[in-house]
């Protein structure tokens, strides 16, 4: 054997065992350098070794590459005998008194009677993987003194003990979760200790239990079965379901909620625009925009958007900035809402209320008879809105004919809205448009659930000048050459449907939107980043040149703030799932229900709760065919809702859909 301290070892043509994250692997040499070799492994691969981690050479086994394989497979039954024999405990027990270091050479010899390159790798493979009897020096090994094991084998004593106790805590959280099991409790107490443990802080949750859960139940998350075990066990804390789950912080730090307490407005210089209205939905209480529109001589319209100013309430790196930043947006909970911001910006000092002057970001627009944008200019000011509408009264002042400067208007902007969403379409856009559920859930429990119709006259106009206000901005900022986030979805090969829309520092034209600059600023209320944008072009509008945010800032913002989203959103989406699903079972199952298929029938969506499910027993159906079905199973912890298919349906349903 020769081990790598040796001065100039040769190894070319040679089998050789080499240290691979801390097993030995056998191969040829086929090639040398200076300091380092290259071997080819017994599948065919090769690869590039450091020489000093070479550790056994086999000169006895005259190898090729053409019978490599069969080399190596001889060389491992060979050390597999030798590995079955060997026993350290024997051999510790033989040379702990010599208080010398050994070679695994030595070691080798003293315990298989004989000195070989496969004994010694044998002996090297068990010395590496020791915890207990040697100490490794380099390529040398020592015996531990009796004590120093006898401390060992108690610590890896109680290190059993513990993987014994994971191994019952994971069947307690499987019997509870998967067969119903109430434990007695002495045996639920602890359980319980830990579990509410682990749910009250996210930031120490504790990974083996972690672990532990994942092991004993999957397609929820941690957190989830935590909360579930707890509930089923009468222990949940208190508090909003999903709030608990995902850890989300609800209350601000004092330093935040001073900092809101004290803030001052710059002076902002007041718009002449008297007519400001804002559509939203009835419980919406951090209102981010108002429009108004007015006809011009020429027949064309003057259509402005007014942004909530948020960054004139929220200082740039204060603590509200920082407690922004790191919740990213703000999340919708059927049970709660938890804002990015304090209520006294949030819901009031930026809130864009009736009957309040307002600090503004205003998008200013022309167009044409035809929709085209003539003009557009973006500015600070401040409004006074002159009402607030509901989508519903909004849809009504829409459909009457009624005379008043507010419907007036109202009608312009609609026919605004269908002209700029049809020149979009003629560009490519992918409007797709469907009925969202709203649920909510009441402090007594009871779950309310409301469809929402995206296709109605008010959705679509406030939809489509929100998305004229984010053009302008990012157009702006284009032709003014300041850094902000652009999201853009290039067509690469005729097709951007495959594509998924992405951010860039770079305006190019997105697809699915339809437009050459397209970037988000709309709802600086509740998403951070659109935050940023707006002290962006803030900064740049005061004074040309002038940033807030220098691109590598920009970027670094935005890696946490889409983590911290994606998040948000994730827990919105399976906590909306969960309620709605819970809202089944309590007043669907049984019932024969309309639905629609979707997937030649592999699908439905019920048409009364706009929620999916799996279809089963159902002939080949095109998409779109409506359908009678019935729940056939409902589990809201997991996500899953089955369905069973009854026949089409009948003619004056999908007259009435």
């Amino acid at each position: 054997m020769n081990l790598p301290m040796d001065s100039s070892p040769k190894y070319l043509g040679t089998l050789i065992e080499f240290l691979d994250e801390g097993r030995l692997k056998p191969g040829l040499v086929v090639h040398e350098q200076a300091n380092h070799v290259t071997v080819a492994e017994a599948g065919g691969s090769e690869r590039s070794v450091a020489r000093d981690l070479i550790m056994v050479r086999h000169p006895e086994h005259k190898v090729t590459r053409e019978n490599l394989a069969a080399a190596v497979a001889t060389l491992e039954a060979e050390q597999a005998q030798l590995a079955a024999e060997l026993d350290l405990n024997l051999l510790w027990e033989v040379v702990r008194e010599q208080g010398r270091n050994f070679s695994a050479e030595e070691l080798a010899e003293l315990f298989f009677g004989r000195r070989s390159a496969g004994a010694t790798a044998v002996m090297l493979e068990a010395l590496f993987n020791d915890r207990l009897y040697f100490i490794r020096r380099r390529l040398e090994f020592v015996a531990r003194s009796s004590e120093q094991v006898e401390r060992l084998r108690i610590q890896y004593d109680r290190v059993r003990l513990r993987s014994e106790s994971s191994r019952n805590t994971r069947n307690l959280i499987r019997g509870v979760l998967e067969d119903g099991l109430v434990p007695p409790p002495d045996e639920a107490a602890p359980l319980i200790a830990e579990l509410r443990r682990y749910l009250d802080n996210p930031f120490t949750r504790n990974r083996d239990l972690t672990a532990m859960i994942e092991a004993a139940v999957t397609e929820i998350t941690p957190p989830e079965a935590a909360y579930e075990i707890l509930e089923r066990l009468g222990a949940a804390p208190p508090g909003p379901r999903f709030v608990i789950i995902g850890g989300v912080r609800t209350g601000f730090s004092e330093a935040a909620l001073a900092e809101a307490g004290r803030i001052v407005a710059p002076v902002r210089e007041a718009s002449d625009d008297v007519g400001a209205v804002t559509i939203d939905d009835d419980d919406t209480v951090e209102v981010d925009d108002a429009l108004s529109c007015e006809t011009l001589p020429d027949g064309g319209l003057r259509v402005r958007i007014h942004i909530a100013l948020v960054a004139d309430f929220v200082p740039q790196r204060g603590p509200m900035d920082r407690e922004a930043a790191a919740r990213a947006t703000t999340v919708y909970l059927p049970e709660a809402t938890i804002r990015m911001l304090p209520d006294r910006i949030a819901c009031d000092a930026a809130s864009l209320i009736a009957g309040e002057e307002r600090h503004v970001l205003t998008t200013d627009v022309r167009l044409s008879a035809m929709g085209d944008i003539t003009s557009y200019s973006i500015y600070p000011s401040r409004i006074r809105v002159a009402a607030r509408l509901s989508y519903d009264d909004c849809d009504a002042l829409l459909a009457s004919e009624a005379g008043t400067a507010e419907a007036l208007a109202l009608r312009g902007m609609h026919d605004a809205a269908l002209k700029l969403r049809d020149r979009r379409r003629a560009a490519g856009a992918l409007l797709i448009y469907r009925r969202e559920p709203k649920i909510k859930v009441r402090d007594d429990g009871e779950i309310e659930l409301t469809l929402i119709d995206t296709m109605s006259p008010s959705r679509q106009l406030v939809a489509e000048l929100m998305v004229l206000s984010n053009y302008t901005a990012a157009r702006w900022a284009a032709d003014n050459r300041v850094p902000i986030i652009y999201r853009v979805q290039p067509i690469v090969g005729g097709d951007y449907a495959a594509q998924r829309p992405r951010l860039s520092l770079h305006p190019e034209f997105h697809a699915g939107v339809g437009l050459n600059y397209y970037a988000q600023a709309s709802s600086p209320i509740r998403r951070y980043m659109d935050l940023v944008l707006q002290r962006q072009l803030l900064a740049a509008l005061a004074q040309p040149q002038s940033v807030a945010y220098q691109a590598d800032e920009l970027l670094t913002l935005l890696a946490n703030a889409e983590a911290a989203e994606a998040e948000g959103k994730e827990l919105e989406r399976r906590a909306k799932r969960y309620w709605i699903l819970r809202y089944l079972e309590r007043t669907a199952i049984g019932r024969p229900l309309e639905a629609t298929a979707f997937r030649d029938g592999a699908s439905a969506e019920l048409d009364a709760y706009a929620v999916r499910g799996a279809l089963r027993g159902a002939p080949n159906l095109a998409s779109q065919s409506r359908i009678m079905v019935r729940i056939a199973r409902v589990e809201p912890l997991h996500g899953w809702l089955g369905l069973d298919y009854l026949s089409t349906a009948p003619q004056i349903l999908e007259g009435a859909h």
